[in-house]
């Protein structure tokens, strides 16, 4: 058996005698494996075509407006953080989210979008849900 402790490998390894009296357990440490390379900077930008931003912004539009419809949102803002329409962010405000907590809100949010997120987007980002009391 081996897992990794504080970038060093180590490995377990049972000894057991030829009389059957119970294991020792013994620890030695072995150097990790190194990690792969960083990729550069410039292969971790992301690229996006003119096709994917209408994908992503027409995307960003049903998605705010399904929230705006299951919450009878006063103002809902979508948007896209990476370009391509799978990391998002959320901000709502809802005169339905007054009396429930951070964790019920957000799920109200989920619930609406909730084809979205199986299908296209990856993750929510951040999601921040007010009253409009909050709000102002």
């Amino acid at each position: 058996m081996a897992f990794l402790l504080s970038g060093r490998i180590v490995i377990a390894a049972r000894q057991c005698s030829h009389s059957g009296r119970a294991a020792a357990s013994s620890l030695r440490w072995a150097p990790a494996r190194p990690l792969a390379a960083p990729r550069p900077a410039q292969l971790l930008t992301a690229r996006s075509s003119s096709m994917d931003n209408s994908i992503s912004s027409s995307l960003m539009e049903q998605m705010r407006s399904k929230i705006e419809a299951a919450l009878k949102a006063e103002s809902v803002q979508v948007e896209d953080m990476q370009g391509d329409g799978r990391h998002v962010e959320i901000v709502v405000v809802s005169k339905e989210f007054e009396g429930k907590s951070a964790v019920n809100r957000q799920r109200m949010v989920y619930k609406a979008i909730w084809e979205e997120l199986q299908e296209q987007v990856h993750a929510v980002d951040a999601m921040v849900t007010k009253t409009p009391e909050e709000a102002s």
